[in-house]
């Protein structure tokens, strides 16, 4: 019952979540809409930062800058190595600078928005149960909701299915990214970046105008496979090498580092277990 209502809580907060981008405008004349859809953005993130705070969740922590730790630098390594491969792609091309700067500020709100609701928040509110599930579901809700991208005339099952299936593993990846770099802020320049193609694209699709995408059935359900090999293993990679792990050190380097030590009056040796002289 308790994991039902933290199930429906959290969907709530996704509706909320997703009208609230719908939903808020600069008061004032915006006709390309980029105004309005970098605030609705802003917004978002602003007040789930509030929720939060009022909820002392334990994503709290990762409000910091990045702590170097050979996690993170493989993190940061392998993050980076993405971002050239997806800035760099051929069919992106730079824009002049009155679309390009205001371009990169909406990117940089759509990395703070969405990372606040689904890392910090929704990962937070679970982390308190289970980290595994914590980053699988707030992953799952994640792509679950790009859902609102697919309503009324726009609906497209693959493509939605699609969608869902590909935020699910980059949702996986950011998750890890803000876990072995232990800073939320490190996954909102790293979400702001990996969707570089939405400004500066050669041709951006417009989904309205494509028809609905026939495939085959099994070919459509593997359609988010490449998915899979771009974000969801790195993710389990950087997950993998963020485990603190003890360093294996053989019994005779052991004892021969004990002897040391009480020959150089380091440790207590009438002690059972030798421990620092002076240590308390």
């Amino acid at each position: 019952m308790k994991r039902l209502q933290i199930g429906i809580s959290l969907a709530g907060f996704s509706f909320f979540a997703i009208l609230l981008l719908r939903y808020v405008r600069v008061p004032f004349m915006d006709p390309s809409g980029s105004a309005s859809n970098i605030a609705a953005f802003v917004v978002m993130g602003l007040v789930f930062l509030f929720f939060i705070k009022r909820f002392n969740l334990p994503t709290l922590e990762y409000f910091g800058l990045p702590r170097i730790s050979p996690g993170s630098i493989f993190a940061m390594a392998l993050s980076a190595a993405i971002l050239i491969s997806v800035i760099s792609n051929e069919d992106n091309v730079m824009k002049p600078w009155k679309v390009a700067v205001p371009g990169i500020i909406f990117l940089l709100s759509i990395g703070f928005g969405e990372e606040i609701v689904a890392r910090g928040f929704i990962y937070g509110v679970l982390k308190r149960r289970s980290h595994k599930a914590a980053i699988f579901v707030s992953s799952l809700f994640f792509g679950l909701m790009h859902l609102n991208l697919y309503t009324g005339s726009d609906w497209d099952p693959w493509l939605a299915y699609w969608h869902v299936m590909s935020a699910f593993c980059f949702g996986f990846l950011m998750c890890a990214i803000m876990i072995a770099t232990r800073s939320i802020w490190v996954a909102v320049l790293v979400h702001a970046l990996m969707d570089w193609s939405v400004v500066f694209d050669k041709t951006p699709p417009k989904l309205a105008d494509n028809p609905p995408t026939s495939y085959p059935f099994w070919e459509g359900l593997t359609s988010p496979f490449s998915d899979f090999l771009m974000a969801l293993f790195p993710a389990l990679l950087i997950l993998y090498f963020s485990k603190p792990r003890k360093i294996w050190v053989p019994r005779w380097l052991k004892g021969f580092a004990i002897r040391l030590a009480i020959k150089w009056k380091l440790v207590d040796e009438s002690s059972d277990k030798p421990a620092l002289v002076g240590q308390n």
